[in-house]
């Protein structure tokens, strides 16, 4: 029997271990053997099979090399890790994939990304039984001094916070969108600006400050229902680098602080 029959028969025999009457110990061997297929082999059909293979068993054990195969080289690879990924139903891996949709082109995997996001972000799914839907503004219009890439980073880290939440999601398929009142969630808009961000010297060396005011209002009639801010001042050096990240560290504190507040009122709606 040549290596790929070998393996190829393992991968099959691994969808007899749906059959209750199997062994736990035989069940964890057959697991281990496809995780490190779907990783490590050489030939890109075992990996799609031990890919298929895995969705099909939907064993949390393969989430971690499930993830990894999203940024397999070859596409039908990437693809159904993505689709296992949806059957799994962990929700540590609606991050990876939403990366995978920012840098994917090829329509097969973007589909599948988006049918797995879909499915892990429904009230329904195997997910996070998401009761929350979370949209993001562009943080724009603060001061000047701030820019695009502060804003960004703003976003970016409550969207990290937040998204960690089990009752959250910030994904859902465009139909929900159209038809938000049939998913059953509640949804929110988030948005906000960098009131301040400034670079001072004194006597004690360099210091940054910044303060972010955020919105929260209903999705999606954005109605206005609350605002919060937060602020934070951290110490710097004189090199223009040292000032660099003393920013990004003070922006990253301020947005700690916005999350605090925001966790808190998700909480009190019902999360």
């Amino acid at each position: 029997m040549t290596r790929f029959a070998t393996l190829l028969a393992a991968c099959l025999l691994g969808l007899a271990l749906l059959t209750p009457a199997l062994p736990v110990a035989a069940a964890d061997v057959q697991i281990d053997d496809l995780v490190k297929a779907v990783t490590e082999d050489s030939n890109y059909k075992i990996r799609v099979q031990a890919a298929l293979v895995l969705g099909k068993l939907a064993d949390p054990r393969a989430t971690r090399a499930l993830i990894k195969a999203l940024a397999d080289t070859n596409k039908t690879v990437r693809g159904i890790a993505a689709q296992a990924l949806g059957q799994v139903g962990d929700a540590i891996a609606i991050d990876p994939l939403r990366d995978l949709l920012r840098r994917e082109a090829d329509p097969f995997v973007r589909t599948q990304a988006e049918k797995a996001l879909a499915g892990l972000s429904s009230p329904l799914g195997a997910g996070k039984r998401a009761k929350i839907y979370l949209s993001f503004g562009p943080f724009s219009g603060g001061v000047k001094s701030a820019g695009p890439e502060a804003a960004k980073l703003i976003q970016d880290a409550l969207g990290k916070e937040l998204g960690k939440l089990s009752f959250v999601t910030l994904s859902i398929s465009q139909a929900d969108q159209h038809n938000f009142a049939k998913t059953g969630m509640q949804g929110f808009f988030i948005d906000g600006n960098i009131t301040r961000l400034e670079d001072s010297s004194g006597g004690s060396g360099a210091e940054t400050s910044c303060d972010v005011k955020v919105m929260v209002a209903s999705w999606p009639q954005k109605s206005i229902i609350m605002w919060t801010n937060a602020g934070a001042s951290v110490q710097s050096g004189s090199r223009p680098r040292d000032r660099e990240n003393a920013r990004k560290e003070c922006l990253e504190a301020s947005a700690r602080g916005l999350s605090e507040d925001l966790v808190n009122f998700l909480k009190s709606q019902g999360g």
